[in-house]
């Protein structure tokens, strides 16, 4: 077997032709203080430097070295037990990835324009894809252009992108399924963020992929279909269908709702809780069922100078329908949290709900915490009718 670690040192240490590197994922059995690792040239005090930037949940550690401890300090980044290694040079990009067993899949392809070393010290934010990058998907969608720059229309959308594909690289559960990863993204739409999903999957940790792309519209499920085989992509498939009516015989891992509307938002949950999925995320759009029963039954007292305001009522209910999502969600066992998805300035619907199978209840915290906010209440939410007797603790 190649050894992969002397392909990437000597990758990294090519002066003239290496441009970034991202180490990324963890390996089996293994434990690893950072979520990623990310390698770049730099020029500080016109001397050529190693710019290493560690990454966590909370932090961003830049370290910059030179010569011979550049060296030193890139074989110890190679003993940390990263499973996944992304390097672009000039005119070649090489993906390794580690399997269960340790074996290294080594892949290299031409890339189809140069690119540039930047030894500018001022670095980007964090994110998993880099414009500059040569990533095809999205030059067939139209977010970027041929030279690898992302067109100025679509720089919201690319935000977007890498802010879904962060959520996903946060969750450590994802790198230790079993293959294929099996995932189902609910009203995909136009499906950007379906295809970015299968990107990371395949091409970043690595790992075979079965996506399916769900949506009621005729026409996307068409011209979506179209590029996924134009980018040789077999294992991502689209499917025209309603959520709640939609079966499969292999229930998926991952369940996927950004800003599908009103109660499309619960039937994601139920399919998912039902699957028994490990992850379930959903961005939620309009709230306008639990919206109806609190206009029709008596408000609490204590909120009667709140729901006296018809913006301050509409907001309520938006925060107590993903409440109540989320306590469900904790009664069969997920790890939940509440998320801003991306920033309000691309839309108020901006809230997020990741939720991580754990277990198999939530136990009597979570029972006693959805039965207190729904008889306070004294409302059904959407997800607890579409279960019945599985909310029934």
């Amino acid at each position: 077997m190649q050894d992969y670690q002397a392909t990437i040192r000597e990758a990294v240490l090519d002066e003239t032709n290496f441009v970034r590197a991202a180490f990324s994922g963890r390996q089996r059995g293994h434990t690893i203080a950072w979520q990623r690792l990310e390698l770049r040239p730099v020029e500080v005090r016109g001397k050529r430097h190693l710019q290493f930037s560690f990454f966590d949940e909370k932090q961003n550690i830049v370290k910059n070295y030179a010569g011979s401890t550049a060296v030193t300090e890139l074989n110890r980044a190679l003993d940390l037990p990263f499973r996944n290694f992304h390097i672009t040079l000039r005119d070649e990009t090489i993906q390794i990835n580690l399997t269960k067993k340790g074996k290294a899949i080594i892949n290299r392809r031409a890339n189809e324009t140069p690119q540039e070393v930047d030894l500018a010290h001022d670095r980007s934010k964090n994110t998993i894809l880099s414009e500059g990058e040569d990533i095809p998907f999205l030059k067939a969608m139209g977010v970027m252009r041929g030279d690898d720059r992302i067109k100025a229309n679509n720089r919201s959308k690319f935000r977007q992108i890498n802010a879904f594909l962060k959520i996903l690289d946060e969750i450590d559960e994802i790198a230790a399924l079993p293959e294929p990863v099996r995932m189902i993204d609910f009203g995909c739409g136009n499906a950007y963020l379906t295809f970015a999903a299968y990107h990371y999957l395949q091409n970043i940790l690595g790992k075979e992929a079965h996506i399916v792309g769900v949506d009621g519209q005729e026409k996307l499920i068409a011209r979506n279909q179209r590029l996924a085989q134009e980018l040789g992509w077999d294992g991502l498939t689209f499917e025209q269908g309603l959520i709640i009516d939609y079966q499969t015989d292999n229930p998926p891992d991952i369940v996927v709702a950004l800003h599908a509307c009103d109660t499309a938002t619960d039937d994601t949950m139920a399919q998912g809780i039902r699957w028994q999925s490990q992850v379930i995320i959903a961005a939620p759009c309009c709230h306008h069922h639990l919206q109806v029963q609190l206009k029709e039954r008596p408000s609490p007292p204590e909120f009667t100078a709140v729901l006296r305001h018809n913006l301050l009522h509409e907001r309520l209910g938006d925060i107590l329908t993903d409440a109540f999502r989320a306590a469900i969600l904790r009664l069969h066992g997920y790890q939940v949290s509440a998320l801003e998805f991306i920033s309000p300035d691309h839309t108020p619907k901006n809230l997020l709900l990741r939720a991580v199978k754990k277990g198999e209840d939530g136990g009597e915290t979570a029972v006693a915490e959805y039965n207190q906010l729904q008889q306070y209440w004294q409302v059904t939410p959407c997800l607890a009718e579409l279960l019945g007797t599985e909310v029934q603790k």
